[in-house]
This record gives C-alpha cells, sequence and structure tokens, in this order.
C-alpha cells in the first residue's frame, strides 16, 4: 500500500469528562513542518510528498476500517507539521475529515496546530461541519512554560503572549485547549524536570481558568527521534533520558494543583514509531508495570495505584530527585 494513503494509528486509554474510555488517534501522513526548528521533533519521519485530498481521504479510511466505536467517544489528527497550515493540509481536506467525523460516534475531535496559522474562522468553519454535539479540542505544544527552555533550548518560537492569544481563540470559538509538556527538556536533571513540567501545567491551568475554558495537559516523557538534534546530544552522552518514577512524580504533584481542572492529566506513553525503543524508561524489572499503570491511569484518572508503585530502583531515583521532593511521598 502506498505510504501516502496510511497513517500511523494507535487506541488509547482517555478520561472523558470523567468518564472512562478510548480515543483513537491517526497521525496523518502530511508535507513536512514549514516551521521545522525544534530540536526534538521528529514529525519529518513521518511526513510524506506530493500528499492530495484523496490520499487524506485513504488514510482516514483505511483508518477507520474495522473499528468499532462503542467505546471511543474522541479521534485525534495529529499532522507532520500544523492541522491549520493551508500549505500543509488544504482546507478541502480539513473539512473532509470533520464531516467524516460528524457520522462517527464520538464526542470530541483533537487537532495540533501552531498558533501562527490559527484563527477563529478556520475553527468556525471546522465546526461547522461537526455535529452540534460535538467538540473540538484544539492542541499546541507548549513544552514549557520557561521562555528559556521553550525557546532557546528547544527553539519553538513561541510566546506566551502567543500562547494566550492561543486560548483566547479557543475561548472565542467554545473549544477546548490541550497543551503538550515535556518531561525532561535538554539542561534540564531529573529533578528540574518535573518542577518544569509542574510548573507549566499550572501555567496552562491558570490561563485555562481565567478564560473560563476547558484545558488538559498531556505529558510528553522525552523519546530520541532519528535526525534530531536531541538525538546528536542523546548519541554523545550529553542527553539522558528521564526516567519514568520522574513522569509519575509529575503526574501526582500536578494533580495537587490549586489551578488543576478535574480528570485532565494525559500521559503520551507512545512514540508513534519515532524512537526506535529509545524512550524513558525504569529497571527491566518494574519497566512494563510502571508503562501500563500510566496508560491506564490515562482512562481513570486515580492516583492510588500510581502511589503503590515500587521497585528496588526507586530509592537511586529519589537519590537524584533529592529529599525536598522526596519527602512528598
Amino acid at each position: 500500500m502506498d505510504n501516502n494513503n496510511v497513517a500511523y494509528k494507535t487506541k488509547s486509554a482517555l478520561n472523558q469528562d470523567g468518564e472512562q474510555t478510548n480515543r483513537l488517534m491517526l497521525v496523518l501522513r502530511t508535507p513536512p513542518c514549514e516551521y521545522n526548528q525544534c530540536t526534538m521533533c521528529g514529525f519529518d519521519n513521518n511526513a510524506g510528498k506530493n500528499i492530495r485530498l484523496q490520499n487524506i481521504q485513504r488514510q482516514y479510511q483505511n483508518g477507520i476500517e474495522g473499528e468499532d466505536f462503542s467505546d471511543i467517544r474522541r479521534i485525534d489528527f495529529p499532522t507532520a507539521g500544523s492541522f491549520y497550515n493551508d500549505r500543509e493540509l488544504s482546507p478541502e481536506s480539513r473539512n473532509y475529515l470533520f464531516s467524516e467525523v460528524s457520522r462517527l460516534p464520538v464526542d470530541s475531535v483533537m487537532v495540533e496546530t501552531r498558533v501562527d496559522y490559527l484563527t477563529e474562522e478556520k475553527v468556525r468553519e471546522s465546526k461547522s461541519y461537526l455535529r452540534e454535539d460535538q467538540s473540538i479540542e484544539l492542541a499546541i505544544g507548549l513544552e514549557s512554560a520557561d521562555d528559556n527552555v521553550r525557546n532557546k533550548v528547544l527553539r519553538k518560537g513561541l510566546s506566551k503572549k502567543s500562547f494566550e492569544r492561543f486560548a483566547d481563540i479557543c475561548r472565542n470559538t467554545d473549544s477546548q485547549l490541550l497543551a503538550y509538556v515535556l518531561i525532561k527538556s535538554p539542561t534540564l536533571s531529573e529533578a528540574e524536570a518535573v518542577e518544569d513540567a509542574v510548573q507549566t501545567a499550572d501555567y496552562v491551568y491558570r490561563i485555562a481558568n481565567e478564560r473560563g475554558i476547558k484545558a488538559r495537559v498531556a505529558f510528553k516523557p522525552m523519546f530520541i527521534p532519528e535526525g534530531t538534534e536531541l538525538e546528536e546530544q542523546y548519541l554523545n552522552g550529553e542527553y539522558q533520558l528521564p526516567k519514568l518514577w520522574t513522569t509519575v512524580e509529575t503526574v501526582k504533584r500536578t494533580a495537587e494543583l490549586a489551578s488543576y481542572q478535574p480528570n485532565s492529566i494525559f500521559v503520551g506513553m507512545f512514540d508513534e514509531d519515532l524512537s526506535g525503543d529509545r524512550f524513558s524508561s525504569n529497571c527491566d524489572e518494574c519497566n512494563s508495570e510502571v508503562v501500563e499503570t500510566l496508560k491506564r491511569f490515562n482512562g481513570t484518572q486515580d492516583l492510588s495505584e500510581l502511589e503503590r508503585l515500587s521497585c528496588e530502583c526507586k530509592p537511586e531515583w529519589e537519590q537524584f530527585l533529592g529529599v525536598r521532593i522526596c519527602t512528598q511521598e
């Protein structure tokens, strides 16, 4: 089958409005990201050339073929770049996707975009193809609320003012906000990674609460895509992947924030086939258990199972984090 007609596909647990369900993710093969400056992004490896409307149609049809939507309440359409960049995904392709989603028994559809390409008019056009009982979740890669980490280390090219404009568009179009937050950007220690991710989540919730909109934080433990600056740092020994304990601690502390919105944490325990197994991990004894527990948490939002996790490798990780964080457990 032509790769231009195939989307990367995965199904995973999700909590939607306090109810445990699933989401279907179709990573659409689109032209490469026009911005293409982020130091850790490998989505260009999933990009395609000469993508036309018919390719998007086939990717979608191939993606949903055989799926039982009785337990799926959201469908996600990540792309190689920005969903609302007309040069990467045509308006006709977008309208086709939303028109097709209107025929599915799902509550919402998630799309990702840089704010540079987002307008209220585009969102309203998209919503016009959906049913009245369906909503749009607009996702953006904020990654860190720290200006230095976000724009100098990761080179996101995103100001807080622009992120807040993104939130304004969510408010004005009655859309939900999803912010991706990286766990352990380059230059950060394990302890600093927890601090950075939790502070970023707090910032996202505060901005959303000020505007009266729903927000979801999607934590992304770092992985190593091929052909990126991050891969060079990793291979040179300049960067070490975070432990999964760091993600567990981040989730627990985020749920304790005063700004926290209930049932709004998602942990991305997938890598879109980009990492070559170079993903956040613990030791061999507990790795699978921690990963599966985090996946279940996405659906239940119940911290108790995370709090019961333990392993002989955990004390060593606690030493890396230091006494202040460890004594919070």
